[in-house]
């Protein structure tokens, strides 16, 4: 399998509004250095490369919000699991790691945001032609990483009982679905685009699209400065047009259909 190829990150400035801050406390307006959690098992998204640098859509993402708000960025690696307890725990200030927003997050920590709008999706090997739309993979070996809650999701809100199989990180599942340990992975289609270019050929997409999700930035809660600003700064960068130029750099390679690239709806920070 191959690893990440560096792409040219976009550096711009500018800002969109936000989701479930609460009152001010601590400001990461206030830090010369935000330390900013990244996931890195995830090709094109959240990567260490051969050199060691991390990169992909979300950490450009990640450049891009600390350098409109001025900041320099101290890099906490983490996997899906780390993504709530990195902040709960003040080892990081953000969270930027394909993190959905949910009302049972939200109960522990806040989010800005969205800063992507995605769609559920399928990852089958590619020689497999009996997974075609999500009604498919019922009483299938169904991969997801630990910390993720798409295995329950698909039960409750679709109706649709595969055998789940939680694994480490997304490089495990891949590995799991290529050497037919399990049939099918299920999560965000920016996730499966970077593993199906990861894996060579050896994977397709489904195109199910079957639930649309929105990508938050998490933040520990009260700080409705700070949730503020990076909405402005997530807002920027869609209208000066990095947000599109990001997604065509990091998934046109993999063969994303990025035909329409959906601009989010913000909630308000509280």
């Amino acid at each position: 399998m191959r690893r990440a190829a560096p792409l040219l990150a976009a550096a711009c400035a500018l800002p969109l509004a936000a989701a479930g801050c609460a009152a001010d406390s601590e400001s990461i307006l206030d830090a010369d250095v935000l330390r900013i959690a990244v996931q890195t098992d995830q090709p094109l998204i959240g990567w260490e490369n051969d050199d060691g640098e991390y990169e992909g859509y979300d950490v450009d993402t990640a450049r891009y919000l600390a350098d409109y708000l001025g900041k320099d960025i101290e890099w906490v690696p983490i996997l899906t699991a780390d993504r709530e307890t990195v902040l709960l725990e003040d080892r990081a200030d953000l969270t930027i790691a394909s993190f959905s927003i949910t009302q049972e997050r939200k109960q522990s920590i806040d989010f800005a945001g969205p800063y992507a709008i995605v769609h559920q999706d399928l990852l089958v090997r590619a020689d497999d032609t009996t997974i075609n739309e999500l009604a498919d993979i019922e009483g299938r070996r169904l991969c997801s990483t630990s910390g993720s809650n798409v295995a329950d999701r698909i039960t409750v809100e679709h109706g649709v009982s595969a055998i789940p199989v939680e694994a480490a990180d997304a490089i495990e599942c891949l590995a799991m679905l290529v050497d037919g340990e399990v049939d099918v992975i299920a999560t965000d289609d920016r996730i499966l685009a970077g593993l199906a270019w990861q894996s060579g050929g050896q994977t397709r997409l489904v195109g199910a699209g079957y639930s649309e999700e929105r990508l938050g930035i998490g933040m520990r809660p009260g700080d409705t400065a700070g949730c503020e600003a990076i909405n402005r700064a997530i807002t920027a960068m869609y209208a000066d047009g990095t947000a599109e130029l990001l997604m065509q750099q990091w998934f046109a390679p993999a063969g994303m259909d990025l035909s329409s690239i959906p601009i989010p709806q913000y909630e308000g920070c509280e």
